[in-house]
């Protein structure tokens, strides 16, 4: 399509073409720009001081020419075309790596530190207290969160206000309401579930121990 509208195009712009050319060539050349008045007295300057400068720089100084073909340059060393020729056959000598290894996949796309300084922390270790806090705000508080991971409590408190875990979000339909489907959710079940796990057992060793005890 654009190559037919060019060509439709093309005789419309080579239309009376040298008469326009001539006219653009008539016309009156831009004035130049004005210089600074600092320039301007430089100017002034060297023109009192050398007043045939205009003459000398447009005319070929035999005096500098001949100065300038006593200049040379020596190059001590060997040429870059042999030095690179030499650099290639030693990699190709070099020994290939022995374990060839595809690099394993890290969780986060990195290697986490074995050991974490005072005050630092990890990304794991961020996104487990997040959730946590999450799910369980009043239990999980800064305070203890910083007690456990070595950190500032300000530090600790600005991470949970402006740092948040995904979360999936289904919109509502119009046979059901809109939900929260995300991490937080299922570690709240999960969580929940183990409390009423742990509640179960305990009611159980607490009917064993009365049996016991009445046996007894």
């Amino acid at each position: 399509m654009g190559g037919l509208v060019s060509k439709a195009l093309r005789p419309i712009k080579s239309y009376n073409i040298e008469n326009r050319a001539h006219r653009v060539i008539s016309k009156e050349k831009p004035t130049v720009a004005p210089s600074y008045p600092s320039t301007i007295e430089e100017l002034k300057r060297v023109q009192e001081v050398e007043p045939d400068i205009d003459v000398k720089l447009n005319k070929k100084d035999i005096k500098l020419d001949e100065r300038l073909k006593d200049v040379y340059v020596t190059s001590h060393g060997r040429p870059e075309d042999d030095v690179t020729k030499e650099k290639q056959e030693q990699s190709k000598k070099r020994a290939l790596p022995q374990d060839r290894k595809a690099l394993p996949d890290f969780d986060f796309g990195l290697k986490e530190p074995e050991k974490v300084p005072y005050g630092r922390t990890t990304l794991r270790q961020a996104i487990d207290y997040i959730s946590a806090h999450q799910i369980n705000p009043e239990e999980v508080t800064a305070a203890k969160i910083a007690f456990e991971y070595k950190l500032k409590v300000e530090d600790v408190e600005n991470i949970l206000k402006y740092f948040k875990t995904y979360e999936v979000y289904i919109p509502e339909t119009k046979t059901a309401p809109a939900t929260f489907a995300g991490p937080t959710e299922l570690r709240r079940q999960l969580y929940n579930s183990n409390v009423k796990q742990i509640d179960g057992k305990k009611n159980v060793v607490d009917e064993n121990k009365q049996a016991q005890m009445k046996n007894t």
